[in-house]
């Protein structure tokens, strides 16, 4: 087994996910959009082509007057501020149907974190099944991943797979892609259309991918 190949694999997908939570946790400053303009792939697989390219598009704007823009569309866009205005903010109990914040769904999560030796994970943000935690705690497990894949600890590894499998499976798939397809509709700034476009389409490969990926480690 190369465990070189999943170390390294491990280790890009916990720097994705990375960047999807910092999307969500904080308003891009000149500083951040710089080094995103910087650091952002030339070449990409198919799925996520469109994505970067409107994210690419927007950083061609002046850099302080689009972080300015985007302060306002990430407000309006992630943080609920009234019906009509903006979408029904991104927490997982708002979208599986309870139609409100620290639902059952808040405390399924917490209970995860827990499980899987975490606490909160960004306090901050108030519930922890807001998008960018959920998105960040997928970055740390894979992060651990890596580590163990470091170690030449095959069954731990396989552990962290696995819990990043259920997470997608339990939490995330349930409700990020359809979040993600009101954010593509209703953004004002091709740069949210853009992230919406990744974050969707990044969460629903990655859970596909793990699949074939734990079927071929053997312990």
């Amino acid at each position: 087994m190369d465990t070189d190949f999943f170390r390294n694999l491990a280790e890009m997908r916990s720097r994705v996910y990375w960047l999807l939570s910092t999307f969500y946790l904080k308003k891009p400053d000149r500083e951040f959009l710089r080094e995103l303009k910087q650091k952002l792939p030339e070449n990409v697989g198919d799925e996520f082509t469109e994505a970067i390219e409107l994210i690419k598009k927007s950083l061609d704007d002046d850099l302080d007057e689009l972080a300015e823009r985007l302060a306002i569309e990430f407000t309006r866009l992630f943080r609920g501020i009234k019906k009509g205005y903006s979408p029904p903010p991104p927490y997982e109990s708002v979208y599986r149907g309870e139609n409100r914040v620290m639902g059952e769904a808040t405390l399924a999560v917490m209970k995860f974190y827990n499980e899987a030796g975490f606490g909160i994970i960004e306090e901050e943000e108030g519930p922890q099944d807001y998008i960018g935690v959920e998105l960040k705690f997928m970055s740390l497990l894979c992060y651990r991943e890596m580590k163990a894949w470091e170690e030449r600890n095959v069954e731990k590894a396989r552990k962290y797979m696995e819990l990043e499998r259920r997470f997608l499976r339990e939490h995330i798939l349930q409700w990020i892609p359809t979040f993600c397809q009101v954010v593509e509709a209703e953004a004002k700034e091709q740069f949210y259309v853009g992230v919406a476009k990744l974050t969707r389409r990044f969460v629903e490969i990655d859970a596909e991918n793990l699949e074939k990926l734990i079927s071929e480690i053997k312990i």
